[in-house]
């Protein structure tokens, strides 16, 4: 049933399929931002949430695994994210774009999860990514 906060996401953020959150989580895990919380509290890093990727499912905020190496947040990452936020891209469609194939990628080609070590090549295809979207919401 939806509540006002469901439906007030559903407005505002575009709908990522159920499945894209299922492979995240079979691939890399997507705990409850909780969880991840009590992480970095108990590695004394308080202020790492503040940078954490954060999705927005139901009623539920988990974080992506993608974006931790070895416990901790993961630097191209969190670079990724932040030049999302600045193209306005909201969370759930960045960690989306993450694990799902760059355009013109082979077939089952090439994830921004897994091209980490080139991030001025990722950082350009965002940036196409991010206009193109914005074309499609001008059209609806």
């Amino acid at each position: 049933m939806p509540t006002a906060s469901n439906v007030r996401t559903e407005r505002f953020l575009p709908a990522v399929p159920e499945h894209v959150w299922d492979s995240i989580r079979e691939e890399f895990t997507l705990p409850p931002a909780a969880d991840l919380e009590a992480h970095f509290q108990v590695m004394g890093d308080t202020e790492a949430m503040q940078q954490a990727v954060r999705v927005f499912i139901g009623e539920g905020t988990f974080c992506p695994g993608f974006q931790l190496n070895g416990g901790l947040l993961h630097e191209p990452v969190l670079r990724l994210f932040e030049g999302a936020l600045d193209l306005k891209v909201p969370h759930n469609v960045f960690s989306a774009w993450m694990a799902s194939p760059l355009p013109g990628a082979a077939r089952g080609g090439a994830r921004p999860v897994a091209q980490l070590d080139n991030l001025p090549l990722l950082r350009d295809k965002l940036r196409v990514f991010a206009d193109r979207s914005r074309q499609v919401e001008k059209r609806r």
